[in-house]
């Protein structure tokens, strides 16, 4: 559900600012009226609750995500001309931040702002509305919203933007893939791989996380660029990335066949692949693994939440596990950023349905609340009945035993997803301490320019407890990648199977 930003934001002075004919005097004052930030405590309802229909809650409607509440500035351009000066820039980062912000930095952010048109000042000389918004100002507002020191607030330029609405909308993705994420590995040659998709060209040919490319169509992927090592001995392997994936990227656009060579561990063989055009959306998925002995395993992968009917898969995937009859069931949340909160509940509810809840409080005192019930999800704000918003067509339900493998990508969503499982008393998380943003719930708005914001505009509580910002797993187990190319088995998950039979 997409709204506009006008309501939100009460861009009255903007707009007039905007209206054709539009004559901008260079030498005139150009800094941003001033803009008020009040943060209140809970509102009480009639009944005596915590809650309201009023303020933020009621005004950014159900469609919230841990990552996102998609609000466009489309109505706002059928008004106006707004097509994006950097006056326009600033005022409008203004205007969301200060009435939004509800994150846990101590940062002074009137001083931050201040700051930040000095510096703009600095580089555009004249009125900021004479300028338009371009490289420069893209460099300088991640800048300015960076300063935030908030994981969950940062700006994003026109790419990411666009990449974070065709992910939302599950629009095709520009070009053909093959359906894998793979990074450098440190100090050697190849691709590691870390993630593929069920519905590409990877998954079908069997590489899986672990796999190792060597060569692609004939090249190989041998080092040619020097790996730069840092004060902290940490190796920076982004220009050889970005070489290797000029390699990827060239044969993904042949649209023919093309062989890989991959090794898993110390084996070797060929596989043909054939990119094609994928959706923005990786919805989760799943297969039977086995241990060393030969039992059986359920492997649940859920890349992201971020997207309609990612719940609707996880319970038709768990119901497809209890009717194989596996040892116990792994969820994989490595690198899931998180996602609709819509999407997390409805998930979760197919593990410990009655603890799947989340609450959000907003910084005007007002909360809204998310909670799985028999198949649906209902959303309400405190002071109103809850209503249905979605809903999974063929509910189902995980009685055994189950691990969760998270690492330092897992956000968001995910961790609180993590949290919320943790509650039913059967669940044990393995892997690394995830990324810090558990306890924090997030909007993005589009900016003018066609870029955009996320801001962190919610503070949460998960299954009645209150929500933590990091979460530890149970049992530690690091994400080496050096470790997984040189062997191809997942450290992570041959735990996840023993932890399973106890």
């Amino acid at each position: 559900m997409k709204k506009s930003v006008l309501t939100i934001l009460g861009l009255s002075l903007l707009l007039a600012s905007c209206n054709q004919p539009q004559v901008v005097d260079p030498n005139a004052d150009d800094k941003t009226p001033f803009i008020p930030r009040t943060v209140s405590g809970p509102v009480t309802c009639p009944d005596g609750t915590q809650g309201s229909t009023r303020g933020v809650a009621g005004l950014l409607g159900a469609d919230q995500k841990d990552r996102g509440n998609l609000v466009t500035l489309s109505a706002l351009r059928q008004q106006t001309d707004l097509l994006g000066t950097v006056q326009d820039m600033l005022y409008a980062s203004k205007s969301i931040i200060n009435p939004l912000y509800f994150g846990y930095s101590s940062v002074d952010l009137q001083k931050l702002h201040d700051t930040t048109y000095t510096t703009f000042k600095q580089t555009y000389p004249k009125h900021l509305g004479t300028y338009y918004v371009d490289d420069t100002t893209d460099a300088l507002m991640d800048e300015y919203i960076n300063a935030i020191q908030d994981g969950h607030t940062y700006y994003m330029d026109a790419q990411i933007w666009k990449l974070s609405n065709d992910s939302s909308s599950n629009a095709p993705q520009a070009t053909p893939t093959f359906g894998l994420r793979q990074t450098t590995i440190p100090g050697q040659d190849g691709l590691l791989v870390v993630n593929v998709r069920a519905e590409g060209a990877a998954f079908a040919a069997g590489l899986r996380r672990g796999d190792v490319i060597l060569s692609v169509d004939g090249q190989a992927l041998t080092r040619t660029i020097p790996a730069q090592v840092g004060a902290d001995g940490s190796v920076n392997d982004s220009a050889q990335m970005a070489a290797f994936g000029k390699v990827i990227s060239a044969a993904a656009t042949k649209q023919a066949p093309v062989t890989f060579v991959v090794r898993r561990g110390a084996a070797q063989r060929t596989a043909t692949l054939q990119a094609s055009v994928l959706n923005g959306m990786e919805y989760p998925w799943g297969e039977i693994r086995n241990d060393a002995t030969g039992r059986s395993f359920y492997y649940l992968r859920v890349p992201t939440f971020m997207g309609q009917g990612v719940a609707a898969k996880v319970h038709e995937l768990v119901a497809e596990a209890r009717a194989q009859g596996v040892s116990g069931l792994v969820v994989d949340l490595r690198s899931n950023g998180g996602g609709l909160l819509t999407e997390f509940v409805g998930a979760v509810g197919a593990f410990v349905p009655d603890k799947a809840t989340q609450q959000v409080r907003y910084v005007d005192g007002t909360s809204t609340t998310f909670r799985y019930n028999a198949g649906k999800v209902y959303y309400n704000y405190s002071c109103s009945a809850p209503q249905a918003i979605s809903a999974v067509p063929a509910a189902s339900l995980w009685t055994g035993k189950v691990a969760v493998l998270l690492n330092g990508g897992s956000a968001s969503a995910s961790e609180m997803f993590s949290q919320n499982i943790k509650l039913g008393g059967q669940a044990t998380l393995i892997g690394e301490e995830t990324y810090g943003v558990g306890d924090t719930s997030t909007f993005h708005l589009e900016l003018p320019g066609e870029r955009g914001i996320s801001v962190t505009a919610g503070r949460v509580s998960v299954g009645g407890q209150a929500s933590t910002q990091f979460v530890t797993p149970d049992i530690a187990v690091r994400d080496d990648l050096a470790a997984l190319a040189a062997s191809g088995t997942d450290a992570a998950l041959q735990t996840a199977f023993t932890e399973l039979l106890k």
